[in-house]
């Protein structure tokens, strides 16, 4: 009887041990994680890419006389808004007045020559080499006085359109020669974003494709469509430069301003989004996979995604697949975590 009393004990103890054990097992502490939470806004559209760019007007001129002289007027300042046909420069007029009004009298004398030999000659009393003589006469006094009527109206420099002077070259008192450049004015209601494609990038891209241009020194986006690629690369560079045209009807973008364009990728029309995510929250396995933990919410327990990595940005990777919106991916606390570890995830 003592016997079996003893063995009713020890069978007990064990009964007692193995529970004690499962409810070890049952109380394992789930590990703190952050999570980052898959939705639209933390995706990467695969319709577009992101160039860094420089505004730059499309409009520029250097405005410079067509005859020679003195700089007696130069009314405009730099950073002036004028008008086309508003007076820009304009030099000593007296040479040329005084050549207009010497043509001026020679084909008045050329005229009544021609006109009274052509009396005679209506009436059979001249010969007609005369005649066609007195006419060529009259006929080059008319072409040396329209020359001299445009030197003239040279003398003052007017601008071909709209637009705000640039940089000035010369002042009042120099002497300008024809050709040279006394100031550069530039159109601003539109202007272009300047980019930098590779080669492995010219071909996704076609004109007219939509662009939207983001300015941090102004902190606005514009719109904007790309009107130009070029076709041939660089000096030595396999780079093509492309231009976004951007209406700028108030003004506010001047060139030189640094600026991030964004603009539709032709050759990717899928309308799935890939997702962005810190880098260091990818691992790979022995395999050579890349992977990501992701909480599943039914249990509450670190769960393993196989995923595919794009490109690399400056705030993140790509995840190109493996993720859908509404996986919570765990961003802290990842390091500690194998696949079905509980965890807790952290109020961010």
């Amino acid at each position: 009887m003592m016997n079996k009393h003893f063995l009713y004990s020890i069978l007990l103890g064990l009964i007692i041990v193995s529970c004690g054990e499962k409810k070890t097992e049952k109380s394992i502490t789930p590990i703190a994680v952050k999570v980052l939470n898959i939705t639209q806004n933390n995706g990467v559209d695969g319709r577009s890419e992101k160039f860094p760019g420089i505004i730059k007007p499309i409009k520029t001129t250097n405005i410079s006389f067509q005859v020679a002289g003195d700089i007696t007027e130069l009314p405009v300042s730099l950073g002036d808004y004028v008008k086309k046909g508003q007076l820009i420069a304009a030099i000593d007029p007296s040479l040329y007045q005084a050549q207009f009004n010497a043509n001026k009298a020679q084909v008045n004398l050329a005229k009544e020559n021609f006109e009274r030999i052509n009396n005679v000659f209506q009436k059979g009393s001249i010969a007609e080499i005369r005649m066609l003589e007195a006419k060529s006469n009259y006929e080059q006094a008319q072409s040396a006085l329209n020359a001299a009527s445009k030197n003239l109206n040279h003398t003052n420099l007017t601008a071909p359109f709209n637009g705000y002077i640039s940089h000035k070259f010369m002042e009042s008192g120099h002497v300008a020669s024809p050709g040279m450049p006394v100031v550069e004015l530039i159109d601003l209601s539109n202007v272009q974003a300047i980019i930098s494609l590779s080669d492995q990038e010219v071909n996704h891209y076609k004109t007219g494709s939509e662009a939207s241009i983001y300015v941090p020194t102004l902190n606005q986006t514009f719109s904007g469509t790309l009107t130009e690629i070029a076709v041939q690369s660089e000096s030595r560079t396999p780079v093509y430069t492309a231009k976004i045209t951007v209406n700028n009807p108030d003004f506010l973008l001047k060139p030189g301003m640094t600026c991030t364009n964004v603009i539709e990728n032709t050759a990717n029309k899928a309308t799935t989004q890939n997702f962005k995510l810190p880098v260091d929250v990818v691992s790979l396995t022995n395999e050579g996979q890349n992977f990501v933990y992701v909480v599943n919410t039914k249990n509450n327990k670190a769960q393993r995604k196989i995923v595919e990595i794009g490109k690399l940005y400056n705030d993140g990777i790509e995840i190109k697949s493996g993720l859908t919106k509404g996986d919570k991916v765990i961003i802290s606390g990842y390091h500690k975590l194998t696949n079905n570890t509980p965890v807790k995830i952290l109020m961010q």
